[in-house]
């Protein structure tokens, strides 16, 4: 991972998605800004890979996740989710389609389980299935200038420009596969290098993104813009929950025919309503104090690159804009905060001092006739009730 560049490891560090991530490589207002001005790499090599092969894989893998496969071509790929048979959602995905394979990205979730689950159902079919996840990783790089990388990087390249297409190139022998697709709402492309690849492609990357302004993003960075994009993290977000409850709808196709927890899915989609949404949440009025933006969101690049280097400053810096005291705090309806007895409402799931809104934003998970209702919301913040609006998702937009 990026971590083995830092040069403090072991002093930020955050245990992220079952791996260790570093919190930042620089600042993490920095690193944001880099993100939505310029460009940022983002390590995703604690992604699963799976590869599937067979005469049967295409009709046996349609039969099993919410995206379409049958109709993809090569070169195209589907975002998808796998779900219980009662529509719970398991993972996250992204589908590769080759003209001999379908290899799986598992973006969100347990590719062990996901892998598990998939041979549990093969049965008559002819399917091989590989956990491939020790034989790749993935690096991502987003922001406007992207694209501009990509292309220094595989100048002869037929780059993607629609998302979720993808092309298989060679890079000084590496196969790489280049995948348009984002995690964190900004334009982006995935790499997918084989393992004893990733470091060669890595150094290639980073001295490639010096002309470019290229900073590495670390889980603070890339926690900031997905919670201002409305993206939910598994583990975080999303818990034992529909994909309809936490706005990830757009991953089930309704057109097809049966996969694993389709009828769930379909009669929530068509007869039903959720109990609980992925809302945004944003200060309603004046911030007060408890939920006032540290310094730091205002300081000049200089200033930020300066406390960076400075070890103790940075820690003051990270712990300011730390709201990790604000997750699962309960929600009420307005005047209820601090009432005895008073039945919550639903929860902050994540939340950030964002720098484009220079405030608190939030997500959280309503319950869905409070939300359809667009009322305010209270919580107790600092021993004082504090009230927030629901906010519509992308919380910002900076493209």
């Amino acid at each position: 991972m990026f971590v083995e560049t830092y040069r403090e490891e072991g002093v930020l560090l955050a245990d992220a998605f079952g791996v260790s991530y570093p919190e930042t490589f620089s600042h993490p207002v920095l690193e944001y800004r880099a993100l939505v001005s310029r460009l940022a790499a983002i390590d995703l090599t604690h992604w699963g890979a799976l590869r599937l092969t067979g005469s049967d894989r295409v009709s046996f893998l349609d039969a099993m996740i919410t995206a379409e496969v049958a109709n993809l071509g090569p070169g195209e790929a589907a975002h998808a989710a796998l779900t219980t048979t009662k529509g719970k959602l398991v993972a996250e995905l992204y589908v590769l389609s080759r003209e001999s394979e379908l290899f799986v990205l598992v973006a969100q979730g347990d590719s062990a389980a996901v892998a598990a689950t998939l041979e549990k159902h093969i049965v008559a079919d002819d399917v091989e299935l590989e956990d491939a996840s020790a034989r790749f990783g993935v690096l991502a790089v987003e922001g406007p200038r992207c694209r501009d990388l990509v292309w220094r990087l595989f100048p002869n390249a037929a780059i993607p420009m629609e998302a979720l297409r993808f092309v298989d190139v060679d890079y000084q022998g590496i196969p790489v596969t280049i995948l348009r697709a984002s995690v964190t709402g900004e334009r982006g492309f995935q790499m997918i290098v084989p393992a004893d690849g990733i470091a060669r492609i890595r150094s290639y990357l980073v001295q490639g993104g010096r002309g470019l302004d290229l900073a590495l993003a670390g889980r603070a960075a890339w926690n900031l813009r997905r919670v201002e994009a409305g993206l939910p993290w598994f583990g975080v977000d999303v818990e034992d929950a529909f994909p309809k409850e936490c706005r990830l709808d757009h991953l089930v196709s309704y057109d097809k025919g049966c996969f694993l927890g389709q009828e769930t899915l379909a009669r929530m989609h068509f007869r039903g309503h959720p109990n609980w949404l992925l809302e945004g949440l944003a200060p309603a009025g004046d911030a007060p104090g408890p939920l006032a933006p540290p310094a730091s969101l205002a300081l000049d690049d200089g200033a930020l690159a300066a406390a960076a280097r400075d070890a103790e400053a940075l820690r003051a810096d990270l712990s300011a804009l730390d709201l990790s005291r604000f997750c699962s705090a309960e929600l009420f309806a307005p005047g209820q905060a601090s009432v005895a007895g008073a039945k919550s409402i639903g929860r902050i799931t994540s939340a950030v001092f964002s720098p484009a809104r220079g405030s608190l934003l939030a997500l959280a998970s309503v319950r869905a006739a409070h939300a359809q209702a667009r009322d305010d919301i209270e919580l107790i913040a600092g021993g004082e009730p504090v009230r927030l609006t629901l906010a519509e998702l992308p919380l910002t937009t900076t493209s």
